[in-house]
């Protein structure tokens, strides 16, 4: 069926696509900012960012969390292999010093995961990682935090659930996230529970929102001069396009409103300011992501042959 676009518009759309999949391959780095996270509400800011070290060959670093210890930040991220187009969760520790210690594996599962979201209550340290592969949002407490964890709780079975983010707010904790199986990038859902192992409850109004450019979770939410706000990865121009700051309005059992306060590019210097997908605080730091594109020859055998990666 013709659609009314002239033929050599197609040919060169076909073939700029066809040589984005061959050649431009996302590649993914952490970066710390040595401000807190509301110092991004600021227009404008000119805020700088120390990247870690480029990862080995065939793989990215992706969606960091943190908690300040000593002098440092124990930092837990996807760590993403090309060849196995898998995701795992690793540690990395970055002292005040800038010296940022080798990737380790923290978490080891046999499916892609990604997204470790960290939480510390009652003494102990746990983990909602991204584990939509087996089709549910799980619970991992640390044994001996960062390296050593075990699972806890299955949190809500039957989801596939995409960038888990937790809060506590009115005395109720509150989960939100996406569905793989239905608005990945658009469909805003949200869960409550009286404890951190449930039992979890649908909110009423799932889902609550429905925007490709501010729904997904994409890190911490926070709260700055008594106002509650939360990340939303931007994917209406692309993956990784930018980061918005939503002011929640309105958070009950029934009702869910919220506004964009602020929008968070990609960093403007240097070789990762290709995207942005992740901000999180980690005490008076804030702890981002930033994309550049390279050539990877397995990402491009895997997108020649009709496959594609999985996304943090």
């Amino acid at each position: 069926m013709n659609d009314g676009t002239p033929f050599p518009r197609k040919v060169r759309e076909f073939l700029r696509e066809e040589y984005r999949l061959a050649f431009r391959h996302d590649h993914w780095n952490i970066g710390i900012v040595d401000a807190p996270i509301h110092a991004f509400l600021e227009p404008d800011g000119e805020l700088e960012v120390t990247w870690f070290p480029l990862p080995a060959p065939g793989r990215y670093l992706a969606d960091p969390f943190g908690l300040s210890r000593g002098s440092g930040t124990d930092i837990l991220f996807e760590e993403f292999d090309f060849q196995s187009s898998q995701g795992s969760i690793s540690w990395a520790r970055a002292e005040a010093d800038g010296h940022v210690s080798p990737a380790r594996v923290a978490i080891e599962l046999p499916f892609h995961a990604s997204y470790p979201y960290l939480v510390e209550r009652e003494g102990s340290v746990f983990c909602i990682p991204e584990t939509a592969d087996a089709q549910e949002v799980s619970l991992y407490r640390a044994l001996e935090f960062p390296h050593r964890w075990t699972k806890d709780a299955t949190l809500i079975p039957g989801l596939a659930g995409l960038d888990n983010t937790l809060i506590e707010r009115d005395g109720r904790l509150w989960l939100f996230n996406t569905d793989r199986n239905d608005g990945a990038f658009s469909k805003l859902r949200i869960w409550h529970a009286p404890d951190l192992r449930g039992p979890w409850k649908p909110h009423a109004a799932n889902p609550v929102k429905t925007d490709l450019g501010s729904a997904r979770p994409a890190g911490t939410p926070f709260v700055y001069d008594g106002e509650l706000y939360r990340p939303g990865q931007d994917s209406s121009r692309g993956y990784g396009s930018s980061v918005v700051l939503n002011r929640v309005l309105r958070l009950t059992t029934t009702e869910y409103r919220e506004e964009r306060a602020a929008v968070v590019p990609p960093f403007r210097d240097g070789t990762h300011r290709h995207g942005i997908h992740t901000l999180a605080a980690a005490g008076d730091r804030t702890l981002v992501d930033g994309k550049r594109f390279a050539f990877n020859g397995w990402a491009m055998a895997r997108n020649v042959l009709g496959r594609r990666p999985t996304m943090s």
